[in-house]
């Protein structure tokens, strides 16, 4: 059975992921990716014009698929800001925490990424930083404490992914509602 372009082309991001999970991107070779894949190492080739063209695409992957994700918690939790901002918090906890090779990706050094790397790299957090700003401004915070509790969310965030994907906390519903404390706490404080 011959593999489809587009399987290929989504295989050869997957592996790409992992790559750069274990080997960043100064170490990042196209070469042990089509390995991965059990294809040519020429075959990248045919889907990417580069090596940094597949970084950049990997990067626009894990965007979608966490956009996916986005969209069916907004769905679900109504209009409410401070709900959608605590929803999309731990939707991101629980999706970093399901893919630790994305949370790998995101915290690549962005000295060793190109221009458009960091751009796409960036957009990750703008649903998340949009949602804070929302609530901040339903509730007429001004900009210092807004740019506070948007440190405070991604760094909780951002350290409950990595709590849990290092084993410091169980991957379990209990350190998800600590981070949801924590979360809705900070919004709690002046």
């Amino acid at each position: 059975m011959k593999i489809q372009s587009g399987e290929t082309r989504e295989k050869l991001i997957v592996a790409a992921i992992a790559e750069m999970q274990e080997h960043g991107i100064s170490d990042f070779s196209i070469r042990r990716v089509a390995e991965r894949c059990e294809v040519s190492s020429g075959a990248p080739y045919k889907h990417f014009k580069s090596k940094s063209d597949l970084v950049l695409e990997s990067i626009r992957y894990i965007n979608r698929k966490w956009g996916d994700v986005q969209y069916e918690v907004i769905k679900k939790c109504g209009k409410d800001p401070r709900q959608r901002l605590v929803e999309i918090s731990i939707a991101y906890v629980r999706f970093l925490c399901s893919n630790p090779a994305y949370t790998s990706v995101l915290m690549l050094s962005d000295n060793s990424l190109e221009p458009e790397q960091l751009t796409e790299k960036a957009m990750i957090s703008t649903f998340t930083e949009n949602i804070i700003t929302d609530y901040c401004n339903s509730v007429g915070m001004n900009d210092r404490d807004r740019i506070r509790k948007t440190y405070a969310v991604r760094s909780f965030i951002l350290g409950a992914a990595y709590m849990i994907n290092s084993g410091v906390f169980e991957d379990n519903e209990k350190s998800i509602e600590l981070a949801r404390y924590c979360i809705e706490r900070e919004f709690d404080l002046d």
